[in-house]
């Protein structure tokens, strides 16, 4: 009879925990990312690639929700809201208004600009990544950040048959850096509370 008991009770908890592991956790901050590649390059699968995967490891599951922003800057395009990097911050808060967005993240990777360098025996090149970056709080609609990461990537070589793509990656890498640095002391692991006016 102890046995049976006790096998009872070790199947009564691991059905609660397990049920309880199912609950989403609804504390958690709901964060929209609008992320638009205007770089026009070969290699924007590589520049999406490099951007998202930081992203996702900055907005973590564990901590947020994350929601892709596709919909969003569609809704702001039909609104005639073509250039996000300049829209005012209403306009963003007013497109995710009714959504249960508390955080929204929007960067924009814009045309890098290519330098080259020739010296004697060496060629180099350098390349220069500019992406606008904001972090709003849309319940109180207000900027937690508000600014642009302007990050430098260069290589040279005496041989020559340089790429671009390398040294694109080696700017982003920094700007990966500078996103993952401003959302970890911008953006609040906690729902934001509606501020009185």
């Amino acid at each position: 009879m102890k046995k049976i008991l006790f096998i009872m009770s070790i199947l009564v908890f691991a059905v609660t925990s397990m049920a309880y592991a199912a609950v989403p956790n609804t504390n958690k901050p709901n964060v929209v990312v609008m992320y638009i590649n205007n770089a026009k390059t070969k290699f924007n699968g590589d520049i999406d690639q490099s951007i998202l995967s930081n992203l996702a490891k900055c907005i973590s599951s564990d901590k947020y929700e994350y929601i892709d922003g596709k919909p969003y800057i569609e809704k702001l395009n039909k609104a005639g809201i073509v250039d996000i990097s300049t829209a005012e911050r209403s306009d963003i808060v007013d497109s995710l208004e009714g959504e249960n967005i508390d955080y929204a993240v929007f960067l924009e990777v814009q045309p890098f600009v290519r330098k080259e360098k020739v010296h004697m025996f060496n060629y180099g090149i350098e390349m220069t990544s500019q992406v606008p970056f904001k972090i709003i709080d849309v319940v109180n609609n207000k900027y937690l950040y508000n600014g642009k990461f302007v990050e430098q990537g260069d290589k040279s070589t005496s041989l020559g048959g340089l790429g671009n793509k390398g040294v694109v990656l080696k700017a982003l890498d920094k700007v990966n850096e500078q996103i993952a640095v401003t959302l970890e002391t911008r953006l609040p692991a906690s729902k934001p509370v509606k501020s009185a006016k």
